[in-house]
């Protein structure tokens, strides 16, 4: 008596194969998507560690640059070198500047101002940093502008243009 049920038709062992392998199905499908999740919450770590990294990369980088041109300035032979260019200025100025353009004193003269130049375009872009500059080479900076201008005003006649 098997009640209408062919017995060699369903063969129990398969339906228990079939009904465990649906559930491990489900039991990976779960897996799946908890490993999306946690590999999506990993990422978003990573690259906020990435981008603090980042950040303390370049604030280092500014920093060893200021250090590295501030080191510049107070080096003993920048010394020296301000006193020959205020000399030389004062010379040639004296003279109406004859025989200054285009001189080796010429040369070393806008290669020397072309240092504050640069200090202020590397300030300016936020290469370096404002308030360490500030405080290190102010007066340094206004002193030799200042005894710089009689050049600047030198080239603003000889090019007819402005000079800042």
């Amino acid at each position: 008596m098997n009640n209408g049920l062919d017995l060699d038709v369903v063969n129990p062992v398969s339906m228990i194969v079939a009904v465990d392998l649906s559930q491990i199905s489900i039991l990976l499908g779960t897996i799946s998507s908890v490993a999306v999740v946690a590999g999506t919450i990993f990422v978003i770590f990573q690259l906020r560690q990435n981008a603090r990294l980042i950040e303390v990369s370049a604030r280092d980088s500014r920093m060893n640059m200021s250090f590295a041109l501030l080191e510049k300035l107070t080096d003993e032979s920048f010394a020296r070198r301000r006193k020959r260019m205020h000399d030389t200025i004062l010379n040639y100025r004296k003279k109406n500047w004859a025989g200054f353009d285009h001189s080796l004193d010429d040369f070393e003269a806008r290669d020397f101002a072309y240092i504050y130049e640069l200090l202020g375009q590397l300030t300016r872009n936020g290469t370096l940093d404002i308030d360490t500059v500030t405080n290190s080479v102010e007066y340094l900076v206004v002193f030799d502008w200042e005894m710089f201008s009689p050049l600047a005003e030198h080239f603003r006649r000889k090019w007819k243009k402005s000079v800042s």
